[in-house]
């Protein structure tokens, strides 16, 4: 719908800045004698023609001519002047539209701040889900290098295991040879007694062997049982990462979707 608008005070001034938001009307010229009224000087910035008189209106392309002095002279030479032409709104009438387009513009500049509040609101949301993705695979690289060194420990500790079994045998020998030591020691009597004490000692070590090896069994068991439970640490870990990720996924799309319904 084109416009013109007679009188560029401060109703004029107001109906200017409202009906210019209003992509339906457009308004293509404004008429004010004053070249420094308000009205005129918002029309010139927002590039509307604007003339001093109301001979200089051209009515071949308007729909309506708002009169906005409240001037009943003005609304005389109006009616007397372009009646036949177009439609003309006295001031009256200009009021009652723009107290109805105030309060739709009202409306929407809310309508509008709280769209702009939702996108604000999905911009940081996703910028936190961009913050909890990173977390995750930091998690995850984490996760994955428990995992290795757990796998790594516990085959240290089957090696270590092949070790103590051999000291074992080592110290189930020195056992054997100790106590057949100590049997030659015996029939040699008189003469064997310092050879008895060397087997003697022979004994003592292989008992010491024999505990040592009972004691680092003992601590590998132990050890081995950690690396369990820090495996299935890493397992619920791993599980808790991928339930993250998915709802990551999930509030992703939802605030996306937000989005796209808001624009």
């Amino acid at each position: 719908m084109n416009i013109a608008i007679v009188g560029a005070g401060t109703g004029g001034t107001n109906m200017i800045e409202s009906f210019s938001k209003i992509d339906e009307i457009n308004i293509v010229q404004v008429i004010d004698r004053s070249p420094d009224a308000p009205g005129v000087l918002l029309a010139k910035k927002l590039g509307i023609k604007c003339s001093q008189t109301i001979g200089e209106i051209i009515t071949s392309n308007l729909d309506l001519i708002i009169e906005a002095t409240g001037v009943e002279k003005v609304k005389k030479e109006l009616n007397d002047t372009f009646g036949n032409s177009c439609t003309i709104i006295d001031s009256q009438g200009a009021l009652l539209i723009m107290t109805l387009v105030k309060r739709d513009i009202v409306v929407l500049d809310k309508l509008n701040n709280q769209m702009q509040a939702v996108k604000d609101t999905s911009s940081q949301v996703q910028d936190h889900l961009k913050d909890i993705s990173s977390s995750i695979d930091s998690t995850y690289e984490i996760n994955k290098k428990l995992n290795e060194i757990s796998k790594t420990s516990i085959e240290y500790i089957k090696e270590t295991d092949k070790i103590i079994q051999y000291v074992n045998n080592i110290s189930k020998q020195t056992k054997i040879l100790g106590i057949n030591a100590t049997i030659e020691a015996a029939r040699a009597g008189e003469q064997g007694k310092g050879f008895a004490v060397v087997a003697n000692e022979v004994q003592k070590l292989a008992d010491s062997s024999e505990s040592f090896a009972k004691e680092i069994t003992n601590i590998l068991t132990k050890l081995t049982e950690e690396i369990k439970d820090v495996e299935d640490v890493a397992k619920n870990l791993s599980d808790l990462s991928e339930r993250q990720v998915q709802a990551s996924s999930k509030v992703n799309v939802a605030v996306n979707s937000l989005v796209d319904q808001v624009s």
